[in-house]
Order: C-alpha cells, then sequence, then structure tokens
C-alpha cells in the first residue's frame, strides 16, 4: 500500500502545494496584462487572441471531468506533472509572441493550473485542512499580485512584459524536484455530475460570480490602456484588482453569513463597473476596478457554501459541479466580452458584470 498521505510531515506536502499556489497565482493573474500585451506586439485585434488566456476554463473543465482517473496515479505526482507542464508552457508564452509557440504553451499553462486546483484539496486533506488550504489560497492571492508590477515593470523599462512570466518557473520547477507522497485513489473528486434540479440554480450562481471576476481579471487592464495610459503603467494599476480582491476576502468571512452579504456585494460590484464605463482617465478606472474587486470577492465563496448545503449534493458531488461550473464562467466570460469589444468597443462592453450580478442577485433569493 502507498505511503498514506496523513502519515507524511505536513510540512513536505504545505511546502510543495506552496510552490504549486504560488506559480498557479502568478500565471492566472498574468492573463489580463499578457493578452494586452500580446494584442499590441502582434498588432491584432485582442478578442482575437482571448483563447490564450481561456485555457484556465477549458482545464477545470477537463478537471471535472477526469479528476478522478488522474489522481488514481497519485494527487502528489499530478501535482508535480501539473508543474512540469506549467514550466514548458510558461517558457513559451514568455520567450516568443509567436502564437505557433505560445498557443500551445498556453494550453500546457491552463490545464496544468487547473490540475493544481485538482490536487491542492488532496494533498492537504487530514485534521486542519481548513485552516491549510486557507492558507495555499493566501499564498496564491499574494502572488497574484505581484504579476501585473512584474509585467508594468518590464514594460516601462522597453522590455516585453511577457518575459515577467518566467518569474513563476524557479518555484514550479521546485515542487517538480521536491519529493512528495502520492496520496489515494480515494481523495479524489466525484465523477463529473451534470447539475440538475437544485444543483442547476447553484451551478448558474457560480457561473454568475466567477463570470463577473474573469472580466476583470483578463479585461482590465487592456481597459486601462485605453485610457490612454503605456501598456506599462496600465500593467501595474492592474494590480488594484488583486490587492481589492484579497482585502475583500480577508474582510468577507465576517459578514458572509449575514442577510445582506450578497445584495451589499452586488451593489458594491455594480457600483465599481459604472466608475470603470464612466471612467475616462486612469486613475478613475482604477478606482472602479478596485471597488468592482471588493465587491466581487466574497462571492464565489458564498455561492460555493450555497452549494455544498444542497439537500441530498455530497461533498465531492459539490467540487466536480463547481470545477463544471468556473471553466463553464472563465470559456465563457471573456470571450463574450472580447466579442463585445470588436463592436461597440471596450468601455460599453465593460457594461456586461452588470447584467450578471443582476441575475445572480435574483437567483440568490431563491431556495435551492
Amino acid at each position: 500500500m502507498a505511503t498514506d498521505l496523513v502519515a507524511a510531515p505536513d510540512r513536505e506536502v504545505g511546502r510543495v502545494v506552496a510552490f504549486a499556489q504560488i506559480g498557479l497565482g502568478f500565471l492566472v493573474s498574468s492573463f489580463g496584462p499578457y493578452l494586452a500585451g500580446i494584442a499590441s506586439e502582434l498588432d491584432r485585434p485582442r478578442g482575437e487572441l482571448v483563447w490564450l488566456t481561456m485555457m484556465f476554463g477549458a482545464g477545470l473543465v477537463l478537471a471535472a471531468a477526469l479528476g478522478p482517473a488522474a489522481l488514481h496515479a497519485g494527487a502528489g505526482l499530478v501535482m508535480r506533472v501539473a508543474c512540469g507542464g506549467i514550466t514548458v508552457g510558461a517558457v513559451a508564452m514568455a520567450v516568443t509572441p509567436n502564437l505557433y509557440v505560445a498557443g500551445p504553451g498556453s494550453v500546457l499553462v491552463g490545464v496544468g493550473c487547473a490540475a493544481i486546483a485538482l490536487a491542492t484539496p488532496p494533498l492537504l486533506r487530514g485534521p486542519g485542512a481548513a485552516k491549510r488550504i486557507a492558507v495555499a489560497v493566501g499564498v496564491s492571492s499574494a502572488a497574484g499580485v505581484l504579476a501585473p508590477l512584474a509585467f508594468g515593470a518590464l514594460e516601462t523599462a522597453g522590455i516585453a512584459g511577457r518575459w515577467a512570466i518566467l518569474a513563476a518557473v524557479p518555484v514550479l520547477l521546485a515542487a517538480v524536484v521536491h519529493r512528495t507522497v502520492h496520496g489515494s485513489a480515494d481523495a479524489a473528486v466525484a465523477r463529473v455530475r451534470l447539475p440538475v434540479g437544485p444543483a442547476s440554480l447553484g451551478w448558474l450562481r457560480i457561473v454568475l460570480s466567477v463570470a463577473s471576476e474573469f472580466c476583470f481579471v483578463v479585461w482590465g487592464v487592456a481597459r486601462l490602456v485605453d485610457t490612454g495610459v503605456a501598456l506599462g503603467t496600465a500593467s501595474a494599476l492592474g494590480a488594484s484588482f488583486g490587492i481589492g480582491m484579497a482585502a475583500g476576502r480577508l474582510v468577507g468571512p465576517r459578514f458572509v453569513d449575514r442577510s445582506w452579504a450578497v445584495g451589499a456585494a452586488v451593489g458594491v460590484t455594480i457600483a465599481g463597473t459604472v466608475i470603470v464605463y464612466l471612467g475616462q482617465d486612469p486613475v478613475t478606472v482604477t478606482a472602479g476596478i478596485a471597488v468592482a474587486s471588493l465587491g466581487i470577492a466574497p462571492l464565489y465563496p458564498i455561492m460555493l457554501g450555497a452549494m455544498v448545503s444542497v439537500p441530498g449534493l455530497t461533498a465531492r458531488h459539490s467540487a466536480s459541479i463547481a470545477s463544471l461550473a468556473s471553466g463553464t464562467a472563465i470559456l465563457a466570460a471573456p470571450a463574450a466580452l472580447g466579442w463585445l469589444d470588436g463592436r461597440i468597443g471596450l468601455r460599453e462592453a465593460f457594461l456586461l458584470p452588470i447584467p450578471l450580478m443582476l441575475v445572480l442577485l435574483l437567483l440568490a433569493r431563491r431556495r435551492a
């Protein structure tokens, strides 16, 4: 029998997960500045290239469907293989804007990041798992704040910002070479279960909350560029979203159980989105992005909590459906906003989170 994960030193496992989560957080937060930068380098419409940033969503859908089979090999092995694949993909995305190289690289990064998200809970299971997972997510969020700042620094120095992606490579390699345990197949998430009945409501709530988040993750820097600032400045200002998300998720747990929590979060998100729309200068747009991030931050945890509480739905099925919902949102929302950008302009397209939030508010009032 394989070495049981519970008996493995927590410090060993936690170190590997931390390395992987740092890479995950940094790379996901790189999507926005990367899209704006490569579109500028190739002199192509941004909407045509948004697929480069959608592979994380595709990976989450694959994780929901194929997770159990992959985790039979052990969560530790899945984590190390994922980090190895991401390393190759990150290098491909960083060294050239050539889509024949960067495109496959983005697939490796997206699918690998999803695999990290899949393998993290099994590796951290056992007594105190919630605390360890919270720490891992916090590390990922902190790394995410650094990504747009790194892009901005390189662009300001006259270097293509995509090279900043290489900053994630050392920690990912550290996870690859670090000795880990495998974890048993029992740790796998459930096979993908289509959201039917009450679960469909929970699925749609998560789709709407994640869709709004990734509108800003992918397109926030491009909206700042449209105010007339240089890409380097826009990338640095784009860090306001990550900072706001971190602050919102730090404070949010104190209020998520209140009856008014969803209404307040939706209201703040809509207010920030309106400011982004009305803003004609980078200061105003940055302020709007920051405000919107504070509202968006608690929505996914609230909606995930509601999903877990659906009667008759096991935790493993909840995880599968949540992964499917997140992947659906990340695939659809940035693409929809990009399509609107090509037809009515990004400023008007950025109103998309408002109807998403209003529908979410309506659905949140319904019982599962």
